[in-house]
Order: structure tokens, then C-alpha cells, then sequence
């Protein structure tokens, strides 16, 4: 079952006012969130002819997206050897050439978080961190 949380920290989306148009935190339990509510943003913003970046997916979920998207305009950046430095995540929030950058299993600061928003709304560009929930054991 797929809901939308702001953050961990249920004050933090009043303390920093994030802008839910640019910038989103998905809680998923699920490969569905790729398949329906992700396909649906991408597909929609892809009509402004510019890339989808996913940072850190994994192979099955890009795939499950690309069977409901144009491939042709789905980039992939993995840091399984080397983590993607943040600033570079910035930077291309802010150079405005994605529609949608697609951050998987992150884990970022309440300031990292805030300059992410900052970023993609200067950049046009929507911002979706993605945290796949871990199953718990009873």
C-alpha cells in the first residue's frame, strides 16, 4: 500500500514548508508504486521532452516504469560503487534538463532535504524520494 509522507519527522514539512508540487517523500512496500502512481508522474511530465533521472533504482522497478514510458528518455545513475554526491543531485535538480529526478533509498538530512526542494522548484524539476519500507519481523 503506497501514502504519501512528507518526512520522517511528522513537523518537519511545517518547519521547512515544502512545496508538494516539486518535491515528494513516498514511503513504498511495493513494486505498484512504479508501475501506477510513478509511471503516471513520468508519463505526464514526459510530454516536456525531457529526461527522467532515476538515482539508485533498482533494475526490476525501472523496468516495471519503462514498460508504461517512453525508455528513450530514462536515464539511470547507480552509486552501488561509488555513492552519488549530493551536490551533484542538486545541480541537476537545478539545470532544469530532467522533468523528474527519482531518488531511491536515500537518506537525507532535514537541511539536505530543504536544499533538494529549493533546488528542484528553481530548476523546474520534480523531486520524488522514494524509501522502500524494510518488512519487519514479529
Amino acid at each position: 500500500m503506497n501514502k504519501s509522507i512528507t518526512i520522517k519527522n511528522s513537523n518537519l514539512n511545517a518547519n521547512i514548508g515544502l512545496n508538494q508540487s516539486w518535491f515528494k517523500i513516498k514511503h513504498v512496500d511495493n513494486e505498484q508504486f512504479f508501475s501506477n502512481d510513478l509511471a503516471e508522474v513520468c508519463a505526464k511530465n514526459q510530454q516536456q521532452k525531457r529526461w527522467i533521472l532515476c538515482v539508485d533504482s533498482d533494475e526490476s522497478s525501472l523496468q516495471t516504469l519503462a514498460d508504461t514510458v517512453d525508455k528513450s528518455k530514462i536515464l539511470r545513475v547507480n552509486g552501488q560503487h561509488q555513492p552519488i554526491a549530493f551536490d551533484k543531485i542538486a545541480r541537476t535538480l537545478l539545470k532544469g534538463n530532467c522533468s523528474t529526478v527519482i531518488l531511491c533509498d536515500h537518506d537525507f538530512s532535514e537541511r539536505q532535504l530543504m536544499m533538494l526542494q529549493s533546488c528542484a522548484k528553481q530548476g523546474n524539476t520534480e523531486c520524488i524520494v522514494v524509501n522502500k519500507k524494510q518488512n519487519q519481523l514479529h
